[in-house]
């Protein structure tokens, strides 16, 4: 990171908590930046630890949901640009050198990338998890993170199209995947609750079949083997599940008790 700063300069911004077995080939992937931005929420292992092999930017702030830590990160650049990175995610060589080759004539205010994911070891294609767009790279200025839980960055402005992709491999396995499960479907219960959302349990049942109907046949999920299989059935519940939590809580007309990041 000893270099003098492009002026057309990038900071990637990664927020943590407890990923110190995805952080190290993350950080790996974003060495090309001008800044490298960690915004960690007190981790107990040796997340902080390995990131301070990588940048000297490394911020403690209590966790308020995702996009409130994430913004909080976009703030603290010091870069024209910012590319934001979750911890298990990485960027391709290809984006790298497309990012790295085009900085000079990025005419946008933000920038469409594409995501890969990867499930018990197969990349998916099919199932509506083929190269998902989500914009990642925007002019400081001109970027904000919305939403608690499945936050998303906001561009004031002109969107733009980058080509190579940024690689997700979420889960390590299947106690993890329901670790992050359980997890977010209590994160997006609570986030229902608190906003009065009021809908039919039986409904979001049917729904829930609806969508394994349209994940697996509609959108061809079954051509990704048993993890296509898997993933929409998962999928699919994961709706049923913070459906039937927020109907929990309405019954009890007060909210779970708050969980734990993993």
């Amino acid at each position: 990171m000893n270099r003098n700063k492009h002026p057309n300069s990038i900071s990637a911004i990664i927020i943590t908590y407890n990923e110190q077995e995805n952080i190290r080939a993350c950080l790996e992937t974003v060495k090309w930046a001008d800044e490298v931005i960690v915004v960690d929420s007190f981790s107990t292992d040796k997340t902080v630890e390995i990131c301070k092999e990588y940048t000297h930017k490394i911020i403690q702030k209590t966790f308020e949901g995702f996009g409130p830590q994430k913004q909080f990160a976009l703030e603290q650049a010091t870069s024209d640009w910012v590319f934001s990175i979750d911890a298990d995610e990485r960027v391709s060589r290809e984006l790298a050198e497309e990012i790295l080759s085009h900085r000079n004539s990025l005419d946008k205010d933000g920038y469409f990338v594409p995501r890969e994911s990867f499930w018990l070891g197969k990349k998916l294609r099919f199932g509506g998890c083929g190269k998902e767009m989500i914009v990642r790279l925007c002019r400081k200025q001109k970027g904000k993170f919305q939403g608690n839980v499945h936050e998303k960055l906001a561009i004031d402005g002109e969107v733009g199209h980058l080509k190579n992709s940024i690689l997700h491999v979420s889960y390590k396995n299947m106690e993890h995947y329901f670790s992050k499960f359980n997890l977010y479907s209590t994160l997006v219960a609570q986030e229902r609750f608190k906003a009065g959302r009021n809908v039919p349990l039986v409904l979001q049942i049917i729904f829930s079949v609806l969508d394994f109907f349209n994940r697996y046949i509609i959108k061809l999920g079954f051509l990704d083997g048993m993890p296509g299989f898997l993933w929409a059935s998962f999928s699919s519940f994961h709706r049923m599940v913070k459906y039937a939590k927020l109907w929990e809580m309405q019954r009890e007309q007060k909210p779970l008790p708050k969980s734990d990041r993993s």
